[in-house]
């Protein structure tokens, strides 16, 4: 990894991480249903400089980060930078209760800063130019390797009122939703067909992966490319036959009053159980899931009115 990423990542691993990442609760033996709690004392601001300072790492790939000068005072400096991308066409304007970007933006940081997952696809890659609607796909898309295997990460993000809406909103995200009316159906994340699509257009994206990166992952596109062109049914099929392990992670930001996991096991276990159906019967045998809550005592539309003014005032 280039050293000016890997400062970037220790830095936020130091400033950042025991924000909000600090205390990690799971349900007795269940450490797939995952809770993290933190000092509440000023929630809010802590959100705000956690997702100010962060974005730029989520939004720009690595070659832009490379050039960036961490002499110096690294939060000011990531903060203007911040400002530039949010204010960019990179970002879409959007009003705060529909902006999906706040929840991506927490989950990136869970996934790459907590866990030290890969990057796959990064969130300029999957945009269209000058766009105000969401990304498609996944909220994130990231590698593994463990023990020189790789391992793919699929994962969802939600930053809502309540526990009830993060729990039917990551449900739809693995269903999917009938078309109705003028609204087009919603096509499950969990099915072979959007599967097949988007992870061909991870692939096809590869450009976006790190020097290092694409050195860990030649032996993988390798033997895909190899699969492919022999005409050996599709993306899914291989990572089957292979035994290539999928985790699917869904996260979720929401306003609660309880700081205990078990008063939430009825979300973490109608969630946990879509998933499996779905990769059960897409013939998947070596999965996981992990469903991770952040409750706040704060509303979430006050730290995302919060994280707007910032831009508006700075």
């Amino acid at each position: 990894m280039d050293s000016t990423l890997h400062d970037l990542e220790e830095y936020f691993e130091t400033n950042h991480k025991n924000k909000i990442f600090f205390s990690r609760l799971t349900v007795d033996n269940k450490t797939f249903q995952v809770m993290y709690d933190y000092d509440k004392k000023e929630e809010v601001e802590k959100f705000v400089s956690n997702f100010t300072e962060y974005l730029p790492y989520y939004v720009y790939p690595a070659d832009v980060l490379e050039c960036l000068d961490l002499n110096g005072d690294v939060a000011t400096k990531l903060s203007a930078l911040s400002r530039t991308c949010w204010s960019g066409p990179s970002v879409p304007s959007r009003d705060s209760k529909v902006n999906g970007i706040f929840g991506e933006v927490f989950l990136d940081f869970y996934e790459r800063i907590v866990n030290k997952a890969k990057l796959a696809s990064t969130y300029v890659s999957r945009r269209d130019f000058n766009s105000n609607y969401e990304n498609k796909g996944f909220d994130n898309a990231l590698f593994l390797i463990n023990n020189g295997e790789i391992e793919f990460v699929f994962a969802e993000s939600k930053f809502v009122s309540t526990k009830t809406t993060a729990k039917n909103s990551l449900l739809e995200d693995i269903t999917g939703k009938p078309a109705s009316g003028n609204t087009p159906e919603k096509k499950g994340h969990l099915t072979k067909e959007f599967l097949n699509d988007y992870i061909t257009f991870i692939v096809e994206k590869n450009a976006f992966f790190s020097q290092e990166d694409k050195e860990l992952l030649k032996p993988f596109f390798r033997e895909l490319n190899t699969w492919l062109i022999q005409g050996k049914k599709d993306f899914i099929s291989f990572l089957i036959q292979k035994n290539i392990k999928v985790n699917c992670v869904f996260f979720a930001i929401f306003k609660s009053n309880s700081t205990n996991p078990k008063d939430f096991i009825d979300c973490y276990d109608a969630i946990e159980k879509e998933a499996k159906n779905h990769l059960n019967n897409l013939g998947f045998t070596n999965y996981s899931v992990e469903i991770v809550f952040i409750p706040t005592q704060s509303e979430s539309m006050m730290i995302k009115g919060e994280i707007d003014e910032y831009y508006k005032t700075n």
